[in-house]
């Protein structure tokens, strides 16, 4: 009885070693895989960190090339007007958009070469009101209002396309200044009919130019003045009409067919006007 008893407590006893060897086993196997669960999740944290994100990540702004600074204009534009107005600051001349020799006189001012032809006014005006027509005939048949007009539109243009400086304009001389630059021009080099009668109008620069170098400044056809006064005579002119002391006053809307004009040029500051020549024939 007493054997059976031992027996059975040694069988019990084996058991739970056994359990307990077994219960071990299992929390070593566990421990274990915690350890290498453990560390795969932070070698995959770590690779996560390092990575790069990718480019259409929509959380992270995308950084646009900064643009090249584009160098300002202003100079450049600047540096052109002051060589463009210490050009017509010399003293010499200078030929319009028009294919005008603008003269430079020892008065302070520069004038056309030749009178207003029919071609250049045709270029300006988009009009022709002569009743003589011809390319390089001077323009007739004009009034001072349409002359005065066509200086404006001459002067705006050559602004706008940065040929004129601003401050300089084209207009219609004074009587002082016609007085000055006419010259004691020879009638017989001279289109007037004060040795024989024309029945029209030439070409400009028919007959050698005076001593400022510019044609037609007695004859040909009356140049206008800017207080509506024509001086010269025309090709039409004999006796008295040609004489450089003569004045036409003309009717301010009125066409006459041997009117014509003339442009000077000049600065904001004005002429140095200078005394005119004694008049004569």
């Amino acid at each position: 009885m007493a054997f059976h008893l031992a027996l059975t407590l040694l069988k019990i006893a084996a058991v739970k070693r056994t359990k307990l060897l077994i219960a071990r086993l299992i929390f070593s196997i566990l421990c274990l895989s915690a350890l290498s669960i453990s560390t795969t999740l932070g070698d995959d944290a770590r690779a996560g960190a390092a990575a790069p994100k990718p480019a259409n990540d929509a959380t992270e702004p995308k950084k646009e090339a900064p643009e090249p600074k584009k160098e300002s204009a202003e100079p450049a534009k600047e540096d052109a007007e002051a060589k463009l107005l210490k050009l017509f600051q010399e003293e010499k001349p200078i030929t319009n958009t028009l294919g005008t020799v603008m003269v430079w006189l020892p008065a302070g001012y520069r004038v056309a070469q030749y009178e207003v032809t029919q071609a250049q006014y045709q270029q300006i005006m988009k009009d022709n009101p002569s009743k003589f027509p011809g390319p390089q005939y001077p323009v007739d048949s004009v009034t001072l209002s349409e002359a005065s007009e066509f200086c404006k539109k001459l002067t705006d243009g050559e602004i706008e396309d940065h040929k004129l400086p601003k401050g300089y304009s084209y207009s219609l001389p004074s009587e002082q200044q016609w007085e000055y630059y006419v010259d004691e021009a020879d009638l017989k080099q001279s289109v007037t009919g004060y040795y024989g009668d024309r029945k029209n109008p030439e070409n400009v620069g028919l007959f050698p130019p005076n001593k400022f170098d510019l044609y037609d400044t007695r004859g040909n056809v009356w140049d206008l003045c800017n207080d509506n006064v024509a001086r010269g005579g025309s090709w039409r002119s004999y006796d008295d009409y040609v004489f450089i002391q003569f004045r036409y006053v003309a009717e301010p809307d009125k066409r006459y067919d041997d009117v014509g004009f003339r442009v000077v040029l000049q600065g904001e500051s004005g002429v140095v006007q200078q005394s005119a020549p004694s008049p004569g024939k």
